[in-house]
């Protein structure tokens, strides 16, 4: 009996091969290249990619344990691999040694390699431009410290007191921002508490400060130096705050604020097993960043060698 439309179960679709289960799909192309060649099944599931030509497309994927051997006898299949030059060294892994079913990946630089050895290789490669950005992060850290004493720098971070959220479950705009300031040498050079709602809302801590004038020292002081803060996306609530009480952003336009977030990243230089990398976390105080700088800066560069060369 035919099932009524919309009750048959959607076939999975994957949005890029990096999510395709290894060993378990394949194209038609696949199977048929396996180095006993397979026929495909019913259509498993589909894949984002590109065709022949370079165009985004959506393949078609079969399950490699519903597919069926060709039609081929022992006898071709040893004919047709005889009539190509270095055929068995293709089937072989350069590198593991791998006689993989599928064919192994072909690659001008490397040879043939099973999936495991080019995932290896590419994870290698990321790690080698890891240890690039690394030193070229050292050199920053190092150059921000050293900045001429007519601007010296300065690390900025913000504490906010939170208010909790509404009954409908949005997050109320934070009532007031310690602004810490520190110099280089660790010392504190501002810290006002500011507030950022209007005088008659809920929830500012005692001693929060008036924001206009504030924000007005502020600017005064920094105007004068480097500043060294996270991320610009952790101060959108202190420039909403102060916007909305009438205050001025007292940040330098000039090109002297830096970011730390993605020095300190590329100074980490973790590659994870997807070859993705990731953000370093934040230190979450002013003189916790100040120390991670300082680290940067003091951190020994080794002798330029590809990862995985022998020492």
């Amino acid at each position: 009996m035919t099932a009524p439309t919309g009750t048959k179960a959607r076939r999975p679709h994957f949005p890029s091969w990096r999510d395709v289960p290894s060993g378990i799909y394949a194209t038609a192309a696949q199977l048929k290249s396996m180095d006993l060649p397979r026929q495909p099944g019913p259509a498993a599931a589909t894949v984002d990619g590109r065709d022949g030509i370079g165009r985004s497309t959506t393949i078609t994927l079969y399950r490699i344990d519903q597919s069926a051997p060709t039609a081929s006898t022992a006898a071709q299949l040893e004919a047709a691999r005889a009539r190509l030059e270095n055929s068995v060294r293709a089937r072989v892994c350069v590198d593991c040694g791998a006689r993989p079913d599928r064919a192994p990946i072909a690659t001008e630089s490397y040879g043939a390699l099973c999936p495991a050895c080019w995932h290896i290789r590419g994870l290698r490669h990321r790690q080698e431009e890891a240890a690039r950005e690394r030193a070229g992060a050292v050199r920053t850290a190092r150059s921000l410290l050293r900045i001429p004493q007519n601007r010296p720098l300065a690390v900025l971070h913000v504490d906010y007191t939170e208010r909790g959220h509404t009954p409908a479950g949005t997050r109320r705009s934070p009532s007031a921002g310690k602004v810490t300031v520190l110099g280089a040498n660790g010392l504190v050079i501002a810290e006002p508490l500011l507030r950022l709602v209007s005088t008659r809302a809920k929830g500012i801590p005692p001693g929060a400060g008036d924001p206009v004038s504030g924000s007005e020292v502020l600017a005064a002081i920094l105007s004068q130096l480097t500043v060294l803060i996270w991320r610009y996306r952790d101060l959108d609530d202190l420039a909403a705050g102060l916007r909305s009480q009438g205050a001025t952003w007292f940040l330098p336009a000039d090109g002297h604020v830096h970011e730390m977030a993605l020095l300190a990243s590329a100074w980490r230089g973790e590659v994870t097993t997807e070859g993705d990398r990731p953000m370093a976390v934040a230190p979450g105080r002013a003189d916790r960043m100040l120390y991670l700088l300082q680290q940067i800066a003091d951190t020994e560069q080794a002798p330029a060698m590809p990862i995985g060369a022998p020492s």
